[in-house]
C-alpha cells in the first residue's frame, strides 16, 4: 500500500517537472525577439577631408601710418571708418614741435623758390650764366625735397585710397614712433593669411574654394564664400608651415580688418573607395566595427578604416560592394541577434 503511494507521488513530480520544462522552452523561444534596424550598403564614393584654421582678416589692401617724430597730434581730419584717398592726410603732428623741422625747411623752401624764380628771369634775359643758373636750380630742388619730407612728418597721410579703418591717437595726444597710429584698408575684398601643413598643402591649389567663418555679432558666425589666392612654394623654415593666402568679397562691408576667422578648406580628396556610414561605425577598445547584416541576424564584424568625414567612413579591410551594415538600432543589437530590417540597402544615400 504505502509502496503504491510512493510510486504515485513519483509519478506525479515527474509530470510536474516535464511541464515546467516543456513551459521554460517555450518561453525560451518567446523571449527572443527581433530588433528592428536601419541599414545601409557598402558603396563606392568619394570622402573630402577638410580642416579648419584660424587667423585675423585684412583688408584686401591694407596700410598702417606711423609716425617717425614723437610729436603732439593737434588734428584728426578724417572720421573713423570714412574714406580716404591715397595721399590725403589722416593724422596732422604739431608743426612746431622740438623735433618738428617743418617751420625751417618751409622758410628754406619760401626763400629757395624765390631765388630759384628772379634767377630764372636773369637768366632768360641773358643777365646769368647757365651754370649759375643750374646751381641755383639744385639749391631750390634740394630745399623742395628737404620741405617735402619736414612735411611728410608731420602730415600723416595714407599710402592707398580705402576705409580708415583704426585710429589709435586722439587729439592731443604724443604720437609714438614705431606704432601704428592708424590704418587704411580696401574692405570691398578681404583676405586671411592661414598655415598649413606640408599634407594639406600638396592638395591646396590657387583657385580652390573655401569657406571663411567671421565671428562678428559675437553669437553666430557669418560665412562667406572664399577662394585660394596665393600657396607658397616652400614652407618656413622654422615652422616646415605652407603660408596660404584665402580672398572673400566683402561688399556690405560687414567683416572688417582684425576679425578673427575660420578657413575651411579641403586639404585631401579620395575618390572611387568603399565608404559606409560614420553612424555604422563603433571601437572597442580602439579596434574599429560595424554589425554586418547575414541572414535575419548581425555579425559583430571588425574593420579596417582609413580617411573620415563628419558622414562617412573610408574602409579598407573587412567589408566588400554590396555588404549590408546596420546604422540606426546599433545600440540595441548584440553578434547573432535576430534583426528585422525597416530600411533594404539601397533605400538610404551615401554622399
Amino acid at each position: 500500500m504505502k509502496n503504491g503511494i510512493l510510486a504515485g507521488a513519483l509519478l506525479i513530480l515527474a509530470v510536474i517537472n516535464m511541464s515546467c520544462g516543456n513551459n521554460k522552452n517555450k518561453a525560451a523561444v518567446i523571449e527572443e525577439k527581433s530588433v528592428a534596424v536601419t541599414i545601409s550598403q557598402v558603396k563606392i564614393g568619394s570622402i573630402v577631408i577638410q580642416k579648419t584654421y584660424t587667423g585675423t582678416i585684412e583688408g584686401f589692401k591694407q596700410a598702417n601710418i606711423y609716425a617717425s617724430i614723437p610729436e603732439a597730434v593737434v588734428d584728426l581730419p578724417i572720421p573713423k571708418g570714412s574714406r580716404v584717398e591715397s595721399g590725403q592726410s589722416v593724422i596732422v603732428l604739431d608743426k612746431n614741435g622740438p623735433t618738428s623741422r617743418y617751420t625751417q625747411a618751409y622758410a628754406q623752401f619760401i626763400d629757395a623758390k624765390d631765388n630759384y624764380e628772379k634767377m630764372g628771369r636773369l637768366y632768360q634775359q641773358g643777365a646769368i650764366s647757365e651754370q649759375t643758373y643750374n646751381s641755383i636750380k639744385t639749391g631750390f630742388e634740394i630745399a623742395q625735397a628737404n620741405f617735402a619730407a619736414a612735411r611728410q612728418q608731420v602730415e600723416l597721410t595714407s599710402p592707398i585710397s580705402g576705409t580708415l579703418t583704426d585710429l589709435a591717437v586722439n587729439t592731443g595726444d604724443y604720437a609714438p614712433v614705431g606704432v601704428p597710429l592708424a590704418t587704411v584698408a580696401q574692405i570691398d575684398r578681404m583676405r586671411m593669411t592661414i598655415f598649413v601643413e606640408s599634407r594639406g598643402a600638396a592638395f591646396i591649389r590657387k583657385g580652390q574654394n573655401s569657406k571663411i567663418l567671421v565671428d562678428i555679432s559675437g553669437q553666430n558666425s557669418n560665412e562667406f564664400d572664399g577662394i585660394v589666392s596665393e600657396v607658397s612654394a616652400s614652407a618656413d623654415p622654422a615652422t616646415r608651415m605652407f603660408r596660404v593666402e584665402v580672398q572673400f568679397n566683402n561688399t556690405d562691408h560687414m567683416a572688417r580688418p582684425g576679425m578673427f576667422a575660420r578657413a575651411i578648406v579641403a586639404i585631401m580628396e579620395l575618390n572611387n573607395v568603399l565608404v559606409v556610414p560614420k553612424e555604422s561605425v563603433f571601437s572597442v577598445e580602439g579596434i574599429f566595427k560595424v554589425f554586418k547584416l547575414d541572414g535575419d541576424r548581425v555579425r559583430e564584424l571588425t574593420i579596417g578604416t582609413g580617411e573620415s568625414t563628419q558622414d562617412l567612413v573610408q574602409i579598407v579591410s573587412g567589408l566588400k560592394i554590396g555588404d549590408s551594415v546596420v546604422t540606426l538600432g546599433r545600440t540595441s543589437v548584440v553578434d547573432g541577434s535576430l534583426v528585422r530590417v525597416t530600411a533594404e540597402p539601397g533605400s538610404q544615400s551615401n554622399q
